[in-house]
């Protein structure tokens, strides 16, 4: 055992157990997953995705051995992990699920493809004993309604047909579709831009050509994208920028359309507005429920790195099924390895921020405008004949 998990009983000096005791094959196992992270409490929620991920669910006995770890209390662990929908937390008077998990999608547009009815045959059709199936949110794939997840790999248009072909081919890792990589958008001219502005840029300048343009937030607020950085850069460093991508409400697909297609773009604007405020770290926090976008964003980032485009701390939070987290603040305390419970107002995150320090928070899409008005003009924003599909705002948009 280690340290700490006895406390001197009174009087005779004898030894009592302080609370639970720990699994100590539990801690080796937890120990030997997360060799590789830092044990900090930030990072709780990556540590319980690691467990969960290699194990199929969160047992009890990991996360006393993860506590330990952390050096955190057992009920600071147990209230992160039974907060996201995505963490299977299994009580020990509960059987252990099966290793695989279909999630099938529950939101409007999947509902109205006949997702009830595919789930109903689904727990029919399947040995129970081999597979669970269960609903889940809105997982922004509206457009190829009804889909669920088999593992990590999305069956859009799903069938159970689908389903146990995926099966028994043992087809369950998401599916990287074509995007434009690094290469292809250097050959364009990608990242031209950034460069000018880090050798020789104004970011006043920059700050009217995207006020000028008429870029409003599009996470939901509306408020005009350029007048957030005085905001943050009017607080004294460090400074850091929060990118949200966690789009959860039900019919949305956008951000995930942009960073699967075109990722560069996003990741420029990004490294701009980084540059603007002079944040020292970026934070992107993206959607469990996009496999496919975490894992362009990792093989991407790095490859920006390797050139040596960008020396920024650059790093990607994966969310865990919490549709509060799209709110900024309640995003900053999942960053934080928290629960995602927005905070009071004031003080807004342009003052007190990621770990307290000012932060400067902007949608996906927002940050993929920022690089093509920078790039191509404010004109762009509103500008038909130079859409390469024709129009400025994108819609997500599903019929039947």
């Amino acid at each position: 055992m280690l340290d700490g998990i006895w406390k001197n009983g009174s009087g005779k000096g004898r030894k009592t157990p302080k609370g639970r005791q720990y699994d100590d094959n539990a801690l080796k196992e937890v120990e030997e997953l997360l060799s590789n992270l830092e044990l900090r409490s930030d990072l709780l929620i990556e540590h319980l995705h690691r467990i969960q991920d290699e194990f199929g669910h969160l047992s009890m006995r990991h996360l006393r051995a993860l506590a330990e770890l952390l050096k955190m209390s057992m009920a600071e662990v147990y209230e992160v992990a039974t907060f996201y929908a995505h963490f299977d937390v299994i009580r020990e008077d509960e059987k252990e699920p099966p290793a695989l998990t279909i999630r099938v999608c529950d939101s409007l547009s999947c509902e109205l493809a006949g997702s009830n009815e595919l789930k109903a045959a689904l727990e029919n059709g399947l040995d129970v004993d081999q597979v669970r199936v269960l609903r889940a949110p809105c997982m922004g794939r509206c457009d190829t309604a009804p889909t669920l997840e088999l593992g990590h790999n999305h069956i859009d248009h799903a069938t159970i047909e689908k389903v146990q072909a995926a099966i028994s081919s043992g087809d369950t890792n998401a599916k990287i579709p074509d995007y434009e990589t690094l290469k292809t958008y250097l050959e364009k001219g990608g990242y031209s831009k950034l460069k000018l502005f880090e050798k020789t840029g104004n970011w006043q300048e920059v700050q009217e050509t995207v006020l000028s343009a008429g870029l409003r937030g599009l996470g939901g607020a509306g408020f005009p994208s350029g007048k957030k950085w005085e905001f943050v850069r009017a607080n004294s460093g460090p400074r850091y920028l929060a990118v949200n991508g966690d789009e959860g409400e039900p019919g949305t697909f956008k951000d995930r359309y942009y960073l699967e297609r075109s990722p560069h773009l996003f990741l420029e604007g990004m490294l701009i507005a980084a540059w603007a405020v002079e944040a020292e770290k970026v934070f992107i926090y993206m959607r469990d429920e996009y496999p496919a976008v975490l894992k362009i964003l990792r093989t991407e980032i790095s490859a920006l790195e390797k050139k040596k485009i960008v020396s920024l701390v650059t790093l990607i939070c994966v969310g865990a099924g919490a549709y509060i987290c799209g709110e900024e603040s309640a995003m900053i305390e999942s960053i934080e390895g928290k629960r995602g419970i927005p905070r009071h107002r004031p003080p807004f995150v342009a003052q007190v921020g990621i770990f307290n320090r000012p932060t400067l928070v902007h949608n996906v899409e927002t940050l993929y405008w920022i690089a093509r008005i920078c790039r191509e003009g404010p004109e762009i924003l509103n500008s038909v004949e130079k859409m390469e599909e024709g129009l400025a705002k994108l819609f997500s948009v599903w019929t039947r």
